[in-house]
């Protein structure tokens, strides 16, 4: 989903920034032999490397610092890209599917039948808010339409999903529909012109990670994001995230509880859960892993019970769980939720279809989790 988009143009190095909690992560993407490939990337741990001063504020709250923080990270890791494309916070967007009469005819306005049937359901008046919308039964429009709906979320359906398109409900189609404050964009917008980076699109933290982690892979995929304030669930199903929820608690929750139980400072409870993520564990998960992830299993358990109440998908099941965002190494957390919820769980690896230097290799696959969005972001030039 996009909430702000320039025009398309050629093939170019284009840049992804994550403007997380916990920091900034920064990937810029090239080609080689129409590969992706890595140029450079930087991480800016905000509460440690640079000092604002409102952190409670976040970085839009202090555009000037967060700004010269983007500049001097841009400037180390020998940026050459002028484009990014950047995230907008997921518990911060409106989404929701909503079923509508199908056009019969070219001169149906699709954008004002759409915005008639969500305009009671918004968080905000329309008019202080900014839609996006993809038509999931792009089958069903009459072609004039077609190009207007299509969408790069899941590649090509299949023949056997374009037959089931085609059984569902004919007289009614479904509508992917994604909403942004204006407030919130426009303060994207004035960050990025400090930074003095041409904004070429603001996009939903999952919609990056669909596309760095599941791909082209058409089974129903769950992507838990554990980042350091809030971890971000959705349930993608044929590239399409038919559920969402995002909950107050990641990694922070971890670090506080070690902190805690240590008494040690906050500092001193980050880097020792830094040492724990880089620890071989033989035996059982560790007590103080199976308390902080505790809320984010519930909740993981909820969504898929959510899920398959829907009769969007026919009351489906999720196949398989992706775990990514920075807590995901934390010792046996995969292997606790599969046990948990009998559940194929992995953890993912953005980089998978990004050309490397074998010589970094053993850092990217360290840090890897925590690059997800903006990897995500930075492959939208090709939508692959």
């Amino acid at each position: 989903m996009k909430f702000f988009r320039k025009k398309e143009t050629g093939p170019q190095s284009l840049m992804g920034i994550d403007l997380g909690a916990g920091g900034i992560k920064l990937v810029e993407l090239g080609h080689e032999d129409k590969r992706l490939q890595l140029m450079t990337y930087a991480f800016a741990e905000l509460e440690d490397d640079f000092v604002l001063s409102h952190p409670e504020a976040g970085l839009l709250g202090n555009p000037k610092e967060a700004a010269e923080v983007l500049k001097l990270m841009i400037l180390k890791a020998g940026v050459k890209a002028k484009k990014a494309n950047v995230s907008l916070p997921s518990h911060e967007v409106f989404h929701t599917i909503v079923s509508i009469p199908r056009p019969h005819d070219d001169k149906t306005d699709l954008k004002a039948m759409i915005e008639a049937q969500v305009k009671n359901i918004l968080p905000l008046p329309m008019k202080e808010m900014i839609l996006d919308s993809t038509v999931i039964d792009r089958e069903k429009l009459p072609r004039g339409l077609r190009k207007d709906a299509e969408s790069s979320l899941g590649g090509e359906k299949t023949k056997e999903e374009k037959k089931e398109e085609k059984e569902r409900d004919k007289d009614h189609i479904r509508v992917l529909v994604s909403g942004a404050s204006r407030t919130l964009v426009e303060k994207y917008i004035a960050l990025f012109k400090l930074v003095g980076i041409e904004l070429d699109a603001l996009e939903t933290e999952i919609f990056a990670l669909s596309r760095a982690l599941i791909g082209q892979d058409r089974t129903r995929s769950m992507i838990v994001d554990i980042g350091y304030e809030r971890t971000n669930i959705a349930i993608f199903d044929k590239g399409i995230p038919y559920l969402h929820r995002s909950i107050k608690a990641g990694g922070q929750m971890v670090s506080k509880l070690m902190s805690k139980q240590m008494v040690v400072s906050m500092k001193e409870a980050e880097q020792a859960k830094l040492d724990l993520s880089r620890t071989t564990f033989d035996g059982d998960v560790p007590p103080i892993i199976k308390e902080a992830i505790a809320p984010i299993l519930h909740e993981i358990r909820y969504a898929i019970q959510l899920y398959a109440q829907q009769a969007f998908h026919n009351h489906s099941s999720v196949d398989k769980i992706i775990l990514t965002g920075g807590s995901a190494y934390l010792p046996k957390i995969d292997e606790l939720i599969a046990s948990e919820l009998n559940r194929n769980v992995y953890i993912g690896n953005p980089w998978a279809r990004i050309a490397t230097a074998k010589d970094i290799l053993p850092v990217l696959e360290d840090i890897g989790p925590r690059f997800s969005v903006s990897i995500g972001l930075a492959m939208k030039t090709e939508h692959v």
